[in-house]
């Protein structure tokens, strides 16, 4: 009995162990479950050498040439974790699947992250110039409207001003202040490698996935004539290897005016206009003389009064959509999108609509040879372009009334023919003023490996783009006349051919060599054309039948062509990661000079240094980078009119014996000797990064030095010509360029805080002018300072009971504007002007803190301007300011014999803005400001959630632009706007919705 019992236990364990062993067998199969897929980068492109591995094992592999891998995972739930030099490490979770397919996204803070330079690209330990970039993430932020306002507060030394908030107005951008006086400094735009020479709104923001800002010569050289200004370059989104992604993106926003200019209500024009009769001698109150018009006294004892402001502002409203899609295969790939903007204004009468199409393609043929194609149609239109109504409402007398009793509309609404009704341009069929724009952008590449590391690529980008304006008057809009029409038409053509040469190798994985040679041809034709009529026969047919009018009142055309011919050069070599040398040559021709003047040479040497890389250092754990910068070239100007060289002729009239007729005399004195303009720039600059690229940052110091400025030089008289365009004297910009980026929070929780800090600063100022180191006092310009300066007189109060025969001596009187005897002679003369501010910024900066946290996103955007001085127009001695009781007036604290203030001069009833002496003072403010430009909130819902509706993400945001300024002009002041002066300021609200499937 005991030896069974003893046999069943053996043979029960051994049945146990054996059921054991088949369970650990079965299950350890059954779990090894085998993975492949492909890695590429946003741009669809393969990675090669990425490490996958599986989450706390040692088990991993590489992708292969093509970006595939394969691996064998323990189970179902495996994590794999992809990462590559210069990427953003990614885990994803197997569930299940046995294709997984992963996109890395760049890591910008990376020293291996890739940047545009122009003509190519490099990684970014190797770069030697000064180049900011923004990429996709950033750009995503904040909703926009064009692409310059992407750039505004993001790069260090980029100078964004808005301007106006009028749809479809292009914001001004200055890269390190103004170098030149007359042949300009706007940046050039380079989309997808082509050069646009404007009209930037064309372009669709959200096709645009990074934009890197060249600033130094070191790193503008390689555009030579096109990059004295700096250089933006654009890339747009382009196809990916994988399955099908299709995009759509919309907002819907309301815009809200939050201040607009001050002026008198009803009962203080009233107050006004009595004050400005009481100034006379003997004063006047009879109310008869006061108040002219029957409409007038009844409105003042019925106390029923006219806002006109409330009458041409309402809510305005945005839209936007954006439907695109991208795929690929490792032979194909393309990007396409449609895009579809519409800005209707808060003043009646201004619109901006948008459409867009895009499409980008990629086709490899083979291993060697790559065809490539961008092409961009845009229509947009603008009502409204030249037309403005609040200038009108705002000295509009509010005693007149827009309708009388019966309904119908007052052309006048007192017996006043000056004042027409401010509302008379928003009747319909009255008034027309309409802008078509039409442009279609290309590029069009092949590209050839002819050797192992040795690339020809040959790109062709062609640019046509048409306006044509319409406007239209009627009778009852153009008071007093016939109905009028013009048009105004205008046609660009222009393109770039670049046939470029680059030589990329690697040797003993220590020497890093590319070479690059390029022989491009730039070309743009405009033609222009206008004509103005009036006496229409029939009104209906606006601008569309021109012929039919009874007087031409004028025709116009219009021709001119330039050319541009360039041979560059550019080495970059790198060593062992730690030092890194750039030398580019470019050589310029332009038609636009004379022969013997055409051709210029631009060099430009870079050097870089990354300590950090040195031994010495490995051992310094919180030292994660530290680079150091040296640039020094030269890039010239030429942005003068095409003919100046030439000699021209205008049609003039002259009297023959009292008989007239027609000749013609020249139109400006030819100058053969007219040259470049050059802007030769170094740059010291230190690029670090402690604890891992938590905090990192750029500190750049420069000094530009701009000479054979393209500058008018004053002539006698007797010659019959004002000036003759020459070059003569030269600027100076210095400043420091600062960005600071840190990652303040990075928890276990996956709540997220980062900040991003530019500053740029900035001082500009004039070396040399036509006459040497002399003032040119006519012109506004001086030695040792900037370009762009106020000169004039300083108001210091006004004059007072009491101080009459002084006042006197002045040439005025008590309750005048008092200024400054600057040089203490007892009177004011033109030697009493002085330099009262400049319009060009000290400091500009921005600041920008993103927060997250398990799908919620949050991110406030600050800027700010420091050491800036604004000319108010509404203060600049129009009829907003003209003290004279008869058109409503800026709400100002005004002088009276009861009222003894400082602050603004005494009316005198008839008195015109000619009449207020020194009224120019007036305009004058800080122009300081900080403002919180943007706060966005967004939401990422789960991806189980969007799953359910065969999406792969969903986001939706509130945002909020221009919520808060803080400014002294509008605290102290009044003021509307630091930078919209003579508009309403307004605060917009969207709501948007990105879902991709």
């Amino acid at each position: 009995m005991k030896k069974r019992i003893t046999q069943f236990v053996v043979d029960g364990c051994k049945q146990a162990l054996f059921l054991f062993l088949m369970l650990c067998y079965t299950l350890g199969h059954a779990q090894n479950v085998k993975v492949t897929g492909k890695v590429i980068d946003a741009n669809g492109g393969s990675l090669v050498g990425v490490s996958v591995k599986v989450k706390g094992s040692q088990v991993g592999t590489l992708s292969n040439l093509e970006g595939n891998f394969s691996i064998n995972v323990p189970n179902q739930s495996a994590v794999l974790v992809f990462s590559f030099l210069g990427m953003k490490p990614k885990e994803v979770v197997v569930d299940g699947r046995n294709i997984i397919n992963v996109t890395l996204d760049e890591d910008a803070s990376s020293l291996d992250a890739v940047m545009v330079v122009g003509y190519g690209t490099q990684l970014k330990r190797d770069v030697t110039g000064s180049i900011s970039s923004i990429k996709e993430k950033t750009l995503r932020e904040v909703p926009v409207t064009n692409i310059s306002q992407m750039i505004e507060g993001r790069i260090p030394g980029a100078y964004v001003t808005t301007g106006a908030n009028k749809p479809g107005t292009t914001p001004s951008i200055r890269i390190r202040g103004n170098r030149s006086f007359s042949a300009g400094n706007d940046p050039l735009y380079v989309v997808d490698g082509i050069p646009v020479n404007d009209a930037i709104t064309d372009f669709n923001p959200s096709d645009v996935v990074s934009i890197e800002v060249l600033k130094d010569a070191s790193a503008t050289a390689i555009y030579g004539s096109r990059g004295a200004n700096g250089v933006i370059l654009v890339t747009t989104a382009r196809g990916r290897t994988g399955q099908t992604d299709v995009r759509y993106n919309a907002y819907y926003g309301i815009t809200d005016v939050v201040r607009r200019a001050e002026i008198f209500n009803g009962e203080e024009f009233v107050k006004f206009v009595r004050d400005s009769y009481a100034a006379l001698a003997p004063p006047v109150t009879d109310e008869l003389v006061l108040f002219k018009d029957p409409i007038e006294r009844e409105s003042v004892a019925l106390g029923r009064y006219t806002d006109w402001q409330d009458l041409i502002i309402k809510k305005g409203h945005t839209q936007n959509h954006e439907l695109g899609i991208s795929s690929g295969t490792d032979k194909t790939k393309i990007n396409l999108s449609l895009g579809y903007f519409d800005d209707e204004g808060y003043l009646i009468g201004q619109n901006y609509r948008r459409y867009t199409a895009r499409i980008n393609v990629d086709q490899n043929l083979g291993k060697r040879i790559k065809l490539g194609m961008s092409l961009l149609g845009s229509y947009s239109e603008i009502d409204g372009a030249n037309y403005n109504p609040y200038a009108g409402a705002l000295i509009s007398s509010p005693l007149g009334q827009p309708y009388d009793s019966d309904g119908k509309f007052m052309v006048y609404p007192i017996n006043d023919p000056a004042m027409p009704n401010p509302l008379l341009a928003t009747q319909k069929d009255k008034f027309i003023n309409l802008e078509k724009r039409t442009r279609v952008l290309g590029s069009l590449f092949a590209e050839a490996e002819i050797l192992t590391g040795l690339k020809y690529r040959i790109n062709f980008g062609p640019d046509i783009r048409s306006t044509r304006g319409g406007s239209f008057n009627s009778t009852s809009v153009s008071v007093g006349v016939t109905p009028t029409a013009s048009t105004a038409e205008a046609y660009w053509f222009s393109y770039a051919l670049d046939n470029q040469l680059t030589y990329d190798k690697v040797f003993k994985n220590k020497h890093k060599l590319n070479v690059t040679a390029l022989y491009g041809i730039q070309q743009r034709i405009n033609e222009s054309s206008n004509i103005s009529v009036r006496d229409l026969p029939v009104e209906t047919t606006t601008y569309h039948n021109l012929g039919s009018a009874g007087t031409i009142v004028g025709v116009g055309s219009g021709y001119t062509r330039w050319n541009i011919l360039s041979y560059m050069g550019r080495v970059n070599y790198a060593f062992d990661g730690r030092y890194s040398i750039t030398l580019t040559g470019r050589a310029d021709g332009s038609s636009r000079f004379a022969p013997g003047n055409k051709w210029s040479f631009f060099p430009s040497a870079g050097f870089a240094y990354n300590i950090s890389e040195e031994k010495f250092l490995k051992g310094v754990s919180y030292l994660s980078n530290l680079k150091l910068r040296l640039g020094y070239g030269s890039v010239g100007q030429e942005a003068v009119t095409p003919y100046q060289t030439l000699a021209q002729l205008v049609r003039t009239a002259y009297d023959f014996d009292g008989v007239s007729a027609f000749g013609f005399a020249p139109s400006n004195v030819p100058n053969k000797d007219l040259k470049w303009e050059t802007s030769t720039t170094a740059n010291v600059a230190v690029d670090f990064g402690f604890f891992n690229q938590r905090i990192s940052g750029s500190i750049d110091v420069y000094q530009t030095k701009t000479t054979d400025l393209l500058l008018p030089a004053p002539l006698p008289t007797s010659t019959g010509f004002g000036s003759v365009t020459t070059n003569i004297g030269s600027t100076r910009n210095r400043g420091i360029d600062i960005s600071l980026s840190t990652q303040n929070i990075v928890s276990k929780s996956g709540f997220q805080w980062s900040t991003d800090i530019t500053a740029g600063i900035n001082k500009g100022e004039i070396l040399e002018l036509a006459l040497g180191k002399v003032d040119d006092v006519g012109a506004g310009r001086f030695i040792g300072k900037p370009l762009n300066v106020y000169f004039d007189y300083e108001k210091i109060g006004i004059w007072q009971t009491g101080e009459q025969a002084q006042a006197t001596l002045f040439g005025s009187k008590v309750g005048q504007i008092r200024v400054k005897d600057q040089d203490g002679d007892g009177k004011v003369t033109t030697a009493d002007r002085t330099i009262i501010g400049s319009p060009d910024p000290r400091l500009t900066f921005g600041f920008n803190n993103n927060f997250s946290f398990k799908g919620f996103d949050l991110a406030v955007f600050v800027v700010g301007v420091q050491n800036k001085t604004i000319s108010s127009p509404l203060y600049d001695g129009q009829n907003t300011v003209a003290f004279g009781g008869r058109y409503n007036h800026l709400k100002l604290d005004y002088w009276t014999p009861t009222n003894p203030t400082n602050a603004y001069p005494q009316p005198i009833a008839g008195q015109g803005p000619a009449s207020v002496l020194y009224r120019g003072t007036m305009k004058y403010f800080d122009g300081s400001f900080v403002r919180i430009r943007n706060i966005n909130l967004g939401y990422t819902l789960p991806k189980m959630a969007v799953s359910k509706i065969g999406a792969k993400s969903l986001r939706v945001y509130f945002n909020v632009t221009n919520p808060f300024v803080f400014s002294s002009y509008v605290r102290n002041h009044n003021g509307i706007d630091p930078e919209i002066l003579d508009n309403p300021a307004t605060i917009n609200y969207q709501l948007g919705l990105n879902v991709n499937f």
